[in-house]
C-alpha cells in the first residue's frame, strides 16, 4: 500500500521546521534558523524562502519521500512570512479554515499551501477596547491535532506556550471562538538574560523546578506586584543567601500569574495546557491549588506531532471540498 506523505511546514519569527508526515507519525524532522524577523531586518523573505529550498531538498535526499502536499502554517502566512494570508475573524472552525487555505506556486519551490491564521475582533477596536481584541497563526493547527488526539468534547480553552503565551477558546463544534495573548515567555528571556537578574538565575536547560519556589514567586506577584515580585529574585539571591536554582524557579512562578487572567473562570471550560519549557507544569501548580479547573497537561512531543497531523487534516478537508 502506498503511504501518502505530507510536508508540514512551521516558521515563526525565528525558526523554519519542516516535518514529515506518513499517516502516523512524524519520519523525519529538519528546522534552520530563519523567521520573521529575518524578513523584517532583510525587507524579504531571502531567507525563509532559502530554508524552505534547502528543507524540502533534505527531507527528499534523505529520505526519498515525494510530498504529496506542502502545507505551510504560522508566520510564514504573516506580511513578514513568504505569503500573506489574511486573518479570519472568530469564530473560525476547521472548515472555515479549510476553505482558506490559499494555494501558491514558487518556480523555486513548487506549490505550498498556507493555512490562515485567526483574528478575535468584535466590533471597531479603540483604546479602551482593545483587550478584546487578538491574532493567532499556527495555533489553528495544533488546536485541530489536539482536539482530534485528545477526543475533546465540549468547550476547551487551550493555553499555549511559547514566545508568546496564548489561551485560545475553542466551543463544542471546534470553532475558535476567542484568544487571548501575553508576552510572557518573551519576558522571560528577557528578564533572564538583560536585567540585573542575570546573575541571580540559571539557565532553563540546567533548572530542576522547585515546586515550592514557583508557588511562592506566585504569591509575591499576586501580593506585591510583579515589578517588586522580579526584583525579590535578587533579594532572596543576594540576602537571602537562596540557590539560584531556587530563586530562578521563584521567577517563573512570579511571571506565570501573568496568564491567569487569560483563562476563563473555574468549571467554565476545560483547560489544556501544551507547550514546551517549565510554564506548563507551573501553571498546573497554580491551578491545581485554586481547585475548580478540569486540566490536562500535554506534553512538548505530543503537542509537536498534533501540529503536524492537524495541518494535514485542514489540508485534507479542503482536498475533499474541493473535489
Amino acid at each position: 500500500m502506498t503511504v501518502v506523505t505530507y510536508a508540514v511546514v512551521d516558521s515563526g519569527t525565528t525558526t523554519t521546521r519542516l516535518r514529515l508526515w506518513d499517516g502516523a507519525r512524524v519520519a523525519w524532522s529538519g528546522s534552520v534558523a530563519a523567521g520573521a524577523r529575518d524578513t523584517a531586518i532583510d525587507g524579504a523573505p531571502t531567507a525563509i524562502r532559502a530554508a524552505i529550498a534547502d528543507l524540502l531538498a533534505r527531507v527528499t535526499a534523505e529520505t526519498e519521500a515525494r510530498p504529496a502536499a506542502v502545507v505551510c502554517s504560522g508566520m510564514i502566512t504573516s506580511n513578514l512570512g513568504l505569503h500573506e494570508v489574511p486573518h479570519l475573524r472568530a469564530p473560525a472552525g476547521p472548515r472555515d479554515l479549510a476553505a482558506g487555505i490559499v494555494r501558491v506556486a514558487f518556480p523555486d519551490l513548487g506549490e505550498l499551501a498556507f493555512v490562515p491564521g485567526v483574528k478575535t475582533q468584535p466590533g471597531e477596536l479603540t483604546l479602551g477596547t482593545l483587550a478584546s481584541g487578538d491574532v493567532l497563526r499556527g495555533e489553528e493547527a495544533e488546536i485541530a491535532g489536539l482536539r482530534a488526539r485528545l477526543d475533546l468534547r465540549g468547550p476547551v480553552t487551550f493555553l499555549h506556550f511559547g514566545s508568546h503565551h496564548k489561551a485560545i477558546d475553542v466551543d463544542g463544534e471546534g470553532r475558535i471562538t476567542a484568544s487571548r495573548s501575553a508576552i510572557t515567555g518573551e519576558l522571560l528571556a528577557a528578564v533572564g538574560a538583560h536585567t540585573i537578574l542575570k546573575s541571580s538565575v540559571v539557565p532553563l536547560e540546567e533548572l530542576a523546578l522547585d515546586p515550592a519556589a514557583a508557588l511562592a514567586g506566585a504569591d509575591a506577584a499576586l501580593a506585591e506586584g510583579l515589578g517588586r515580585s522580579l526584583f525579590l529574585v535578587r533579594v532572596g539571591e543576594q540576602l537571602g543567601r537562596q540557590p539560584r536554582e531556587r530563586m530562578t524557579s521563584y521567577l517563573l512562578g512570579a511571571l506565570a500569574t501573568l496568564d491567569l487572567p487569560l483563562l476563563p473562570p473555574p468549571g467554565s471550560a476545560r483547560i489544556v495546557l501544551y507547550g514546551h519549557g517549565f510554564f506548563p507544569e507551573v501553571l498546573a501548580l497554580l491551578l491545581a491549588r485554586s481547585g475548580g479547573h478540569d486540566v490536562v497537561r500535554v506534553d512538548g512531543a505530543t503537542a509537536d506531532a498534533a501540529a503536524v497531523e492537524g495541518a494535514v487534516a485542514l489540508y485534507e478537508l479542503a482536498a475533499g471540498a474541493s473535489e
